[in-house]
């Protein structure tokens, strides 16, 4: 089962989150899923592609064509370079079983719109869960549920699932798992 983990690149980020992206990306990989992500060699990306590596699983990495250079620093990756980050998000959802979205920035913002769009308009079934222990996005959930009110969106939780802490990210991401392999049968 392919993860596609949706995180940032920035140098600024809190240690805090390098910590939670770590222990995340950790549990994960040791739970033998195999990575698929925007190809970043700094700060969570790269956390993310420490722990898939140190287990050996394996890691696909999609970017665009101005961030190659960084193709070195990922040597255990497969790489699929993309004109667009249109292209990359498109490349990263054909090949995600599951989307985690951890604290980020526009970029990772912008993917967890772009999936959620791709289920909802296409009838997919990629389980998206957010991980929000420190409500990272509660503007973004208060927004959506404006949306709702005025009738431009229904209930957003038909979209995502929503885990505060990582115990109840474990237990979503069993649920999805056990789900998956069900399906498998």
């Amino acid at each position: 089962m392919n993860v596609a983990i949706l995180s940032s690149t920035s140098e600024m980020i809190d240690p805090y989150y390098l910590s939670i992206t770590r222990s995340i990306a950790h549990y994960l990989a040791s739970n033998e899923l195999d990575l698929v992500y925007g190809g970043g060699a700094s700060s969570m990306m790269e956390i993310c592609y420490q722990e898939f590596a140190s287990y050996n699983r394996t890691i696909y990495s999609f970017t665009t064509e101005k961030y190659i250079d960084l193709i070195p620093k990922l040597p255990k990756a497969k790489h699929y370079i993309k004109e667009t980050t249109f292209d990359m998000k498109k490349g990263i959802f054909e090949n995600a079983d599951l989307i985690v979205a951890l604290p980020g920035g526009i970029g990772t913002i912008s993917e967890i719109f772009a999936f959620v769009e791709e289920n909802r308009s296409n009838d997919k079934e990629i389980p998206i869960i957010i991980y929000d222990e420190n409500n990272d996005y509660q503007y973004l959930f208060q927004q959506l549920n404006v949306l709702k009110e005025k009738g431009f969106i229904s209930n957003f939780s038909d979209w995502l699932m929503i885990s505060h802490n990582q115990d109840e990210f474990k237990q979503i991401v069993e649920q999805v798992i056990n789900e998956k392999g069900e399906k498998r049968k």
